[in-house]
């Protein structure tokens, strides 16, 4: 996704040949034969998910030796194990080895004549098997960092952002930066016909042999500096998961993401007016800054400029750092050099940043004219990408005139997962309650500090008391004006929902 265009490292054995469809289709059906998938792969391995998995250099003790098909292929082809041509024969289908040959994925060594290996890794994961780069070579050792590596499908980065995405219809679905084809191959699924976009052709080559492997049709991908490829057409889903490490020179494409790290996601969300439809929708994870003065979703809005009040904007942090507080390897590993980790920091300091913002955005293009909004949340337990719909969807609703009344109708409860802290301070010798701190962390990490009197509103919250019997038992008691109207006082209350700690029968959270 940047403008550079890297030789290829020679320490990657293999290329995967784009072979002819009945090629494609009989290792497919192998695959299939031999319980290749994601279930009886994480079944085998004791495992709950392909994100969990972790390959025998990386410690794994289970499974070292082949006991069965799909034992085979996992050390083969998930890690990069030498295997014995007589174990493949003995287990595999007849002609499986020649087949996956045919396709590039797998060669005799030079050396040991009787030993196979693979060139490239491949992984099954959302029904999928996806093919990407090796990310050890055949002794176990890592691979020095190359500018077009194609990282698996399954790292853990990934899986969390593919479960950011939505899982409905759409007409036609955008991944810019597509790096394997992962997530517009499995937004396949869901749309009519799905893009993807890269500036690296390794992985655009890669992308398209998943396609092929998987038997996707309504899918293309293609090669270029994100949106040129598509110039001239329009999307209703775009979605991205671009580099956002802030580095000097931009030397990895799939990890630099300008001197700040974020000109790549910058120049994404730029584009989007320009290619996202009314009503369409955007979906990144990135790891972005909250500086002094500037939130990141302020920034966004400034990014979209003429647009941006056409945009609806929901943010969920997975995580909030402070620079000062930022692991030395959480971007690179173990290995970053001194000079990058002194460059961050420099970075950082310079733009004042105060957190670094890491999870997911959403922006949804209005279809007719309303007003714009824009919510945070902090991921808390049980929380699912079904929540930011429902924060959307709530924000939508208190934001309308015309449900007024209905939403003062509303008969709010204490989340169940609440708790209050009360601060009291001496006052004529007594101690005197005087700062309360609601807070709780399901399915939003949230925390509010109320004034006395809205601690009282709060805590009367039974489920059973409309918003309208809580204003004028307010105006009432002295707690609110007289003059207090319902908007006002829904502007204040409002909040503790958003952010979870008060609950709505009628609009409840989804099961998580």
């Amino acid at each position: 996704m940047v403008s550079t265009n890297p030789e290829p490292q020679p320490s990657r054995q293999l290329m995967p040949r784009l072979g002819s469809d009945t090629e494609f289709s009989a290792v497919r059906e192998m695959l299939a034969q031999c319980g290749f998938t994601s279930e009886r792969i994480c079944e085998r391995l004791g495992i709950a998910g392909a994100g969990e998995y972790q390959p025998i250099w990386r410690g794994r003790t289970n499974l070292l030796a082949a006991e069965q098909a799909v034992d085979a292929l996992i050390l083969l082809l998930m890690d990069g194990e030498y295997v014995a041509g007589e174990t493949l024969q003995r287990l595999l289908p007849a002609g499986a080895v020649g087949q996956m040959e045919a396709l590039g994925l797998v060669a005799r060594d030079p050396v040991r004549n009787e030993m196979w290996f693979a060139g490239c890794t491949l992984i099954a994961t959302r029904g999928m098997v996806l093919a990407s780069d090796r990310v050890c070579s055949l002794g176990r050792d890592a691979l020095p960092p190359a500018a077009d590596v194609v990282y698996p499908a399954a790292i853990e980065n990934t899986v969390a952002f593919m479960a950011t995405l939505p899982e409905t219809p759409c007409d036609a679905l955008l991944d810019v930066g597509t790096g394997s084809g992962i997530a517009a191959l499995d937004g396949a699924r869901w749309s009519r016909h799905a893009w993807g976009t890269d500036i690296a052709a390794r992985s655009v080559q890669f992308a398209e042999f998943n396609r092929r492997l998987n038997g996707i049709e309504n899918a293309t991908m293609l090669k270029g500096d994100l949106y040129a490829p598509v110039e001239g057409l329009t999307f209703d889903r775009i979605v991205t998961h671009p580099p956002y490490v802030p580095a000097r020179k931009n030397t990895m494409i799939f990890r630099d993401g300008g001197e700040d790290g974020e000109q790549i996601l910058r120049r994404i969300v730029e584009g989007v007016p320009r290619f996202l439809r009314p009503g369409g929708r955007f979906c990144t994870m990135v790891t972005a800054a909250d500086c002094e003065g500037q939130p990141f979703e302020d920034r966004l809005r400034l990014w979209l400029g003429a647009a941006e009040a056409e945009f609806d904007l929901v943010l969920a942090a997975h995580t909030l750092t402070g620079p000062k507080d930022l692991a030395a390897n959480s971007f690179l590993g173990q290995h970053t050099a001194v000079e990058d980790i002194l460059y961050r920091h420099e970075i950082w300091a310079r733009r004042k940043v105060q957190f670094l913002f890491h999870g997911s955005v959403l922006m949804v293009r209005h279809e007719a004219v309303s007003p714009a909004i824009t919510a945070r949340v902090l991921k808390g337990e049980g929380f699912t990408s079904r929540h930011v719909e429902w924060l959307l969807e709530w924000n939508t609703e208190i934001r309308d005139a015309a449900r007024l009344e209905s939403l003062m109708s509303l008969r709010p409860s204490l989340s169940p997962h609440a708790e209050m802290g009360v601060f009291h301070r001496v006052r004529d010798g007594q101690f005197v309650p005087e700062v309360f701190s609601l807070r709780c962390n399901r399915p939003f990490e949230a925390e509010c500090t109320l004034q006395p009197w809205l601690a009282q509103i709060a805590s009367r919250c039974d489920g059973q008391t409309s918003w309208n019997d809580h204003l004028e038992n307010a105006k009432r008691g002295g707690m609110v004006s007289a003059e207090t109207t319902a908007a006002e006082f829904l502007a204040v209350l409002e909040p503790l929902v958003s952010n979870g700690l008060l609950w709505v029968a009628e609009k409840p959270f989804p099961q998580s």
